[in-house]
């Protein structure tokens, strides 16, 4: 059962990005150019005014920055609008049951752990391994399919109470699932998917990224492979599940 958990986003002021910066150097540069070319032309000898050809090439030098701190403008504008967007759209995640391409996930001190996967066609025995942050598999479960053809195709959730072999409740920590998947002839077949399941409590920025908060990790949006409503009961949602590592 996943439990939800109040739906909070976070904000950080940024200090001066990198564009404000060099927009900012250009201004200034602008204005010194302004200045010398002003005082230049002022204080000229009439009988001896600034050769034309040097005199056109500062004007193009002075168009050219002029040019360049109106691009630098228009760009920032252009990522201010894509990056409100995007953190607008990575709000609707908030509240909702996600799957990230990865297969880890953190596990809190007495709860449970969710991932899902996909099977190839032609699985006819399936071993789940569950990993601590070590690499020392805590759990180990097999299933074979007594049904002609094998384990049927498409995603399947799978639910680890935390414990392992022996019913000993695991410390919190992150933990990771990997399927081995076999045909009837006991050979492995490639192509299994695991993704991490779990719920989007709030949005967090770091150091100018934003990242998704699942279940207590930390994802970025774009590995967000699938997205479900918050459950109503204590089924996620999900047709098929799997108790192999319950």
């Amino acid at each position: 059962m996943v439990t939800a958990v109040t739906s909070t986003a976070t904000t950080s002021s940024t200090p001066q990005t990198a564009s404000e910066s060099s927009s900012v150097s250009l201004a200034k540069n602008f204005d010194t150019f302004l200045t010398l070319l002003t005082t230049q032309l002022k204080n000229q000898d009439p009988t001896s005014p600034m050769d034309s050809k040097e005199f056109t090439t500062q004007l193009v030098q002075f168009s050219q920055v002029e040019q360049s701190i109106n691009q630098n403008k228009n760009l920032e504008k252009l990522i201010s609008m894509f990056s409100a967007q995007q953190s607008s759209n990575n709000l609707n995640f908030i509240g909702k049951i996600v799957d990230v391409d990865d297969n880890q996930v953190k596990l809190q001190q007495g709860g449970a752990a969710f991932w899902s996967y996909e099977l190839p066609a032609g699985v006819n025995n399936v071993k789940y391994n569950i990993i601590n942050s070590s690499g020392q598999v805590v759990r180990s479960v097999t299933q074979t399919s007594e049904q002609a053809g094998g384990f049927k195709t498409g995603k399947t959730e799978i639910a680890w109470d935390g414990k392992d072999g022996k019913g000993n409740a695991l410390p919190a920590g992150t933990y990771k699932l990997e399927v081995v998947a076999k045909d009837a002839g006991g050979k492995t077949v490639d192509g299994v998917k695991v993704y991490a399941r779990g719920y989007v409590e709030a949005l967090e920025t770091v150091d100018g990224t934003q990242y998704l908060v699942v279940s207590g990790n930390k994802f970025l949006p774009e590995k967000v492979v699938s997205v479900f409503p918050a459950p109503t009961n204590d089924n996620t949602g999900d047709d098929e599940e799997e108790e192999a590592a319950s």
